[in-house]
């Protein structure tokens, strides 16, 4: 990954911290966890949602980097999302042209605090802000990721990481249309 791919990265992630920050400011608990009458997830279930597939997303990620590092895997040639990487880049990016459901892990089923939901999500970045910054300078591409999702996908660490990003993108347009319905 070049150092302008991971300046970019660093602008996603900041961009959807921001946003986060944006939709949560002036909200309290009730207000944070109220369902739209549609019946999808409130805006505390969505941030959870984030959290949690980060959590999974982003130790795969760092045990790629450590092997990559441990190997002395260079490059300085931009790297590639590959075809399974593009089509989930593509798929995702808001807004939503289709539904889809989760998997039991990644279900906000319990959010015990969701005061502290932004403030995770922030946190759950700063961890992929470090893990780019390791990242820049190696052969991102070299090495394939195991979806937490579904075990049969497989993509390059540098789509991971753009995935990681463009799902919370998504799921901020998802989080604003809840807010705007309750």
């Amino acid at each position: 990954m070049t150092p302008e791919q991971a300046r970019g990265l660093k602008a996603e992630a900041d961009a959807v911290n921001a946003e986060a920050r944006a939709l949560t400011t002036g909200m309290d608990a009730a207000a944070m966890m109220k369902r739209p009458s549609d019946g999808g997830w409130s805006v505390g279930e969505i941030l959870q949602h984030l959290i949690l597939t980060a959590d999974a997303m982003i130790p795969m990620a760092e045990s790629a980097v450590e092997g990559l590092e441990r190997e002395g895997r260079e490059s300085t040639r931009p790297t590639g999302l590959g075809l399974m990487g593009w089509l989930l880049v593509k798929s995702l990016e808001p807004p939503p042209r289709m539904k889809t459901k989760t998997i039991r892990p990644f279900e906000p089923v319990e959010v015990s605090d969701p005061m502290s939901l932004t403030d995770r999500f922030i946190e759950t970045n700063a961890a992929l802000d470090r893990l780019v910054a390791r990242a820049t300078g190696l052969a991102t591409g070299a090495v394939k990721l195991t979806s937490p999702f579904n075990a049969r996908v497989t993509y390059n660490l540098y789509a991971a990481l753009r995935i990681v990003l463009v799902h919370a993108r998504r799921h901020l347009w998802q989080a604003r249309a809840a807010k705007a319905a309750r």
